[in-house]
């Protein structure tokens, strides 16, 4: 019978043409390991055969001075070489807790909330565990868009150094540094890439010699990198490489707990129709600023309320109602200065405190946000008639400078001006 071999499968294992490949490079933990026995074997055998030959002089010649000193030297050899041995396991038993301690305090601080304090305390431990001159610490300031780096020197009595980059520079080749080194990202993770590239910047700026860089990884996105720097020529060993990314690993982690705290925060104080800071922020505002106003210092307030929004919400629905308080949060941020603070009090109404501004001054800008809104086209927001406001004012002068007293004041004078037929701006009286 005549077997045609090319009926039968072939299978890559049993592909006897294929070239072989040669097995993987070990690690240089494992290669540094495997050479370590190597020699413990080596010196197994040595010592084996060292204490062969002084035994059988011993038996040829118990007598001889020589070979009792070879035979003395031979024990105490054999002495060293176990004490040796049991300081290595001692040692590494204690680097062995060290790590461990220093993994349990990484993970207590990633459940924290403040990144303040998180970045402080391993920027601390780095110092101390790390064989570093220098940690350096980039990471997101959410609330201003930038990446700030702070390079922390291992001595105490050298101040830490900050410096602000964009946003940019957490984006692959985004400051420039790493474009076309595309066959040196192999074997890279994106964010890896984006850390190394990212050192490779700060090392031109601060003159740092030589780098060891991990990403911190917040959810889906980078959020800035942890590094060492040290000055001697000595390449990064596997615990350093093992620490940083501990490290790491815990800092992303508490980073990504802290930014969706403040997230959430920003979110709770801040009113999702109209972008305008809500009546919580604005209360949360005055509970702070109040303690710390000097005396003297002037304050307005000013309360808004649509007129006949029911009506308007009936006739033309709550779609319509909405694109109307949008607009009208519009022109009403646009009207304040940069120090006063706008807020969507509740419903259709809505609240401004002012900063250091008197009588004439609060008159001034509740004309102008009365006008803004008035001359909104109807078109716009899909109504026949205009949209009008009152609003009431007071001043710090109407209530002894309580800023919730003067809210109250201003809210007393909104009504006096629904009374008095709509549309007006009426001041508080007293004031």
């Amino acid at each position: 019978m005549v077997i045609d071999s090319r009926a039968i499968p072939s299978h890559p294992s049993l592909n006897m043409a294929a070239p072989l490949r040669p097995p993987p490079e070990p690690s240089p933990e494992v290669r540094d390991e495997l050479n370590l026995q190597r020699t413990r074997v080596a010196a197994g055998v040595a010592l084996f055969v060292l204490a062969g030959s002084v035994v059988t002089a011993l038996l040829r010649e118990p007598s001889d001075v020589l070979i009792l000193i070879q035979a003395v030297a031979l024990l105490a050899l054999i002495a060293a070489l176990a004490l040796q041995g049991w300081l290595g396991r001692q040692l590494g038993r204690r680097r062995d807790a060290r790590e461990q301690g220093f993994t349990r305090m990484l993970q207590g601080l990633s459940r924290s909330l403040s990144s303040e304090a998180i970045v402080q305390a391993i920027v601390d431990e780095l110092r101390r565990g790390a064989d570093a001159d220098h940690v350096i610490v980039s990471r997101v300031r959410p609330a201003e868009r930038v990446v700030e780096t702070t390079l922390v020197s291992s001595s105490a009595q050298v101040p830490a150094s900050r410096t602000i980059l964009p946003l940019s520079v957490l984006e692959p080749g985004g400051d420039g540094a790493g474009r076309g080194r595309s066959a040196g990202a192999r074997g890279r993770s994106p964010e890896q890439v984006v850390a190394d590239e990212l050192a490779t910047r700060l090392r031109r700026a601060y003159g740092l010699p030589r780098t060891l860089a991990a990403p911190l990884v917040a959810g889906e996105r980078i959020v800035g990198a942890l590094m060492l720097s040290r000055r001697q020529n000595r390449p990064w060993t596997a615990a350093d490489r093992r620490l940083l990314t501990w490290s790491a690993h815990e800092l992303s982690a508490a980073l990504a707990r802290a930014y969706a705290f403040e997230e959430a925060e920003s979110r709770a104080n801040i009113d999702a129709l109209t972008s305008l800071p809500n009546r919580r922020y604005l209360e949360e505002l005055i509970a702070v600023v109040e303690p710390r106003r000097r005396s003297g210092d002037s304050v307005g307030a000013l309360m808004i309320d649509l007129d006949h929004f029911k009506r308007l919400n009936d006739r033309y629905g709550h779609a319509t109602g909405d694109r109307v308080l949008r607009a009208v949060g519009e022109q009403i941020q646009a009207a304040v200065r940069t120090e006063d603070t706008p807020a969507r009090y509740g419903g259709e109404e809505f609240a401004v405190v002012l900063r250091r501004a008197n009588a004439e001054q609060a008159l001034e800008v509740a004309e102008r946000i009365r006008q803004a809104i008035a001359g909104i086209p109807p078109r716009e927001l899909g109504t026949r008639d205009p949209i009008s406001v009152s609003v009431g004012v007071a001043v710090s002068g109407s209530s002894d400078g309580d800023v919730a007293a003067l809210l109250a004041s201003a809210d007393a004078a909104l009504y006096r001006a629904k009374r008095e037929g709509r549309n007006r701006v009426v001041l508080a009286s007293g004031a």
